[in-house]
């Protein structure tokens, strides 16, 4: 089954087994629709989702006190890739990229390690032969993006631009 992490349970919250959620997702209120959950496998029944200007706090059936609330602390919470939301055009899941084969011009430059994610774009990390190289994920560099193929191509002019080296 194909699945999706969209945020960690950071700590137990209160006495009656709530838990604050740390998202992955731009989008907090993508928990309010959520039906189930899995945490470490065990799919979950989410009884309640509240969004805070200080966090996304839930409650799961099955989970009705502090202790039970604990155990969960540090686990992924992940969904269904079919209850994913749909990205807008040119938005990727972070899954999908990561491992794809990165392409400057007609040569392989290295593979995409990590995405780091800030407020104006996001950052890409490939590894390549000479470390760890960053480029921010914009049109300007990204001219392809595959994931079914896990390929990425980028313009030249714009990664001799705009790379930097990781020391």
């Amino acid at each position: 089954m194909d699945r999706l992490t969209i945020g960690y349970i950071s700590k137990a919250q209160g006495v009656k087994g709530e838990v604050k959620i740390s998202p992955l997702t731009d989008d907090a209120n993508r928990f309010k629709k959520l039906k189930g959950v899995y945490i470490d496998g065990k799919a979950y029944a989410v009884k309640g989702v509240r969004i805070l200007p200080n966090g996304i706090f839930m409650t799961f059936e099955g989970i009705d006190d502090r202790n039970s609330a604990e155990l969960l602390r540090n686990k992924e919470i992940q969904i269904e890739r079919k209850d994913a939301t749909v990205l807008p055009k040119d938005r990727y899941f972070i899954v999908d990229v990561v491992g794809c084969e990165v392409y400057v011009g007609d040569e392989r430059e290295g593979k995409l390690k990590d995405v780091l994610q800030y407020g104006s774009a996001d950052v890409y990390v490939i590894s390549t032969p000479k470390g760890n190289a960053m480029i921010p994920a914009i049109e300007r560099i990204l001219k392809q993006v595959d994931v079914e193929n896990k390929k990425i191509l980028l313009d030249k002019d714009a990664w001799n631009d705009l790379v930097v080296y990781e020391e």
